[in-house]
């Protein structure tokens, strides 16, 4: 999963889990991945989830 980029943002608070979506603690059928947010702006960006060592990951989409 790791590319030869940095990430924007690697965080912690992930978005699985505050859906009840967490793999570690209720495993989850892997639905459509990467995810996305989209900003106001209009900007998206790419959602990864690092679930070995709980940590989601931002990039530019």
């Amino acid at each position: 999963m790791e590319t030869n980029y940095d990430h924007l943002m690697t965080c912690r608070y992930c978005l699985l889990f505050e859906l009840g979506h967490c793999r570690k603690t209720n495993p989850y059928p892997h639905d459509k991945e990467p995810r996305y947010l989209r900003l106001r702006t209009g900007q998206m960006l790419r959602l990864t989830f690092d679930c070995k060592n709980c940590q989601m990951l931002i990039d530019k989409a």
